[in-house]
């Protein structure tokens, strides 16, 4: 049981130094790092303090406190798979939203190229007919 606490205890401290330091690499957002946190914390508390798991685990009706453990792990896993799906379906909208935006802008700016084209065709034209209609002047 000692090796179990001690193990724990060990696990929650490294879990909290990777966090830390991939917060500070700017790898992890806080509001992930929040979750990793909170985990590490009660990581610790159920290996310095064994009697909360066992409690917990008698109050739930599981036979062991592994068993405990195991749902405990399975849940946290099952909400951050559910967590991490919400954020890749909002991601996906913003993409989505981001190339139907690049794409009216592309044909904005298709648009406005031919109008200027347009112009540019119609006062080189008349620019054309009034050089013409009058004799050209030669500068020094």
């Amino acid at each position: 049981m000692m090796a179990w606490r001690v193990l724990s205890i060990v696990t929650a401290v490294l879990v909290l130094l990777v966090v830390l330091e991939m917060m500070r690499r700017r790898k992890l957002r806080e509001k992930y790092a929040g979750i990793w946190l909170f985990l590490a914390i009660g990581i610790v508390i159920l290996g310095a303090v064994p009697g909360v798991m066992l409690f917990m685990a008698r109050l739930l009706h599981f036979q062991t406190a592994s068993n405990f453990v195991l749902f405990l792990a399975l849940s946290v896993l099952g909400l951050v798979a559910l967590h991490l799906s919400t954020e890749v379906g909002h991601l996906e909208e913003e993409v989505r939203t981001s190339v139907e935006e690049t794409a009216l802008l592309r044909c904005e700016l298709e648009d406005t190229k031919r109008e200027l084209e347009k112009r540019i065709e119609a006062l080189e034209a008349r620019d054309a007919a009034a050089a013409n209609g009058k004799p050209k002047v030669l500068s020094k």
